[in-house]
């Protein structure tokens, strides 16, 4: 997500080994799958301005114990997208999740973890009645719940309020994108000026990237996601609650997502499971084994206590 330059060939990559599209509410969904069409179903969900391809190598390394489905995100890499910003709502956003795991895996639950702004949908989806037939489990990597950020920052006094909210690195830059001089920036933010303000935003050292040759589509996707989502639900926030099991991996190196914005979801999530990881804000990139194990270990912990409970 940060180096090399410019976007790598597919080859650099582990490819797919199954790709699809599906139908949604807001047109075709790309879809790419690693693993046994047997197997256990896992969904990735990547953030903004990336595609399915930040997920690849992490897919490759689980690929043995699971099925591996991921999907570009709508306005993303292979996927639609739509005119209208008011289709970027999460709600819509989790309705195709909902509608690639009914056409994936409409018999089975599946378990499912987001990164940034693909955490972020997740919540939505996880929180949804839905979710409790649908989805077996939930890792949410650099993404809060809004709902749940919306509602800890109401509770506190104004100058506590402006204190929480100004050092979030990705609340400021989603402000950002809401001005008149965004659509330009977008037009002229290419690869090589994004990787090296990610770099200065995240703090991290280059990586190798994952930038999709949609890039620009992408990051026209992205600001619409962040400025019809981020205001509406952090000062209109909803109750939302869950009790699909949730998995929190807290990046202590992330600067654009500081861990206090996790600290309120405890109330709202019947089963969690919080673990810090010394790494940075591109976890699925930099680290992608710490990633594919936090997922298998959590799912293997969760089926042994369901097997621990069965009737003898």
């Amino acid at each position: 997500m940060t180096e090399p330059l410019d976007p790598p060939p597919d080859a650099e990559l582990p490819r797919p080994h199954r790709h699809s599209t599906v139908r949604g509410a807001g047109g075709r969904i790309a879809v790419y799958e690693w693993g046994d069409p047997a197997g256990e179903p896992l969904v990735l969900v990547h953030g903004l301005t990336d595609t399915h391809r930040v997920w690849a190598t992490v897919a490759a390394l689980l690929s043995d114990g699971f099925r591996v489905i991921c999907y570009d995100v709508r306005g993303h890499g292979r996927s639609g997208s739509a005119p209208d910003p008011a289709a970027y709502r999460l709600d819509h956003l989790a309705a195709d999740f909902f509608t690639v795991i009914d056409a994936a895996s409409p018999h089975r639950p599946v378990h499912a973890c987001g990164h940034g702004w693909g955490a972020v949908q997740l919540w939505e989806a996880v929180c949804d009645p839905r979710a409790s037939t649908r989805i077996a489990s939930y890792t949410a990597i650099s993404g809060p719940n809004l709902d749940h950020v919306g509602l800890w920052l109401r509770a506190l006094a104004p100058h506590a309020r402006r204190a929480a909210t100004d050092p979030v690195a990705w609340y400021g830059l989603a402000r950002a994108a809401l001005t008149p001089g965004a659509a330009v920036a977008r037009r002229f933010c290419t690869p090589r000026l994004r990787a090296l303000l990610l770099e200065q935003v995240g703090g991290s050292a280059p990586v190798p990237a994952r930038i999709a040759p949609t890039w620009r589509a992408d990051a026209v996707a992205g600001v619409r996601i962040a400025a019809v989502n981020l205001t509406h639900h952090l000062r209109s926030p909803r109750l939302r609650r869950t009790a699909v099991p949730v998995q929190i991996l807290v990046d202590t190196a992330d600067a654009l997502v500081p861990a206090a914005a996790y600290d309120c979801s405890g109330r709202w999530v019947d089963r969690l499971w919080r673990r810090a990881v010394p790494a940075d804000h591109w976890l699925p990139v930099t680290e992608p084994l710490l990633v594919a194990e936090a997922l298998a270990n959590f799912i293997d912990d969760l089926r042994a206590d369901r097997a621990s409970i069965r009737p003898a």
